[in-house]
């Protein structure tokens, strides 16, 4: 059986403790992100079952997520 000479070989990491470290701790924060936004999004449809969608509070409350999710993305 012959190798395909245009295979692609993966780079060599001379770092893969510290590679290994960072891709946990990202996916740590992506985990962590989601979860609020989860909550979020579920205080949200139990907020919006409660009171009128034409509410100023309402659409107060729909500007608040993308401002959470962009905190949640800083740490």
């Amino acid at each position: 059986m012959h190798r395909s000479p245009t295979s692609n070989l993966v780079p060599l990491d001379l770092e893969i403790e510290a590679t290994l470290r960072r891709n946990r701790a990202k996916r740590r924060r992506k985990l962590l992100q989601d979860k609020i936004v989860a909550s979020i999004l579920k205080e949200e449809t139990h907020f919006s079952d409660s009171t009128s969608s034409d509410s100023p509070s309402s659409r107060e409350s729909m500007t608040y997520l993308p401002e959470v999710v962009s905190m949640a993305n800083e740490h």
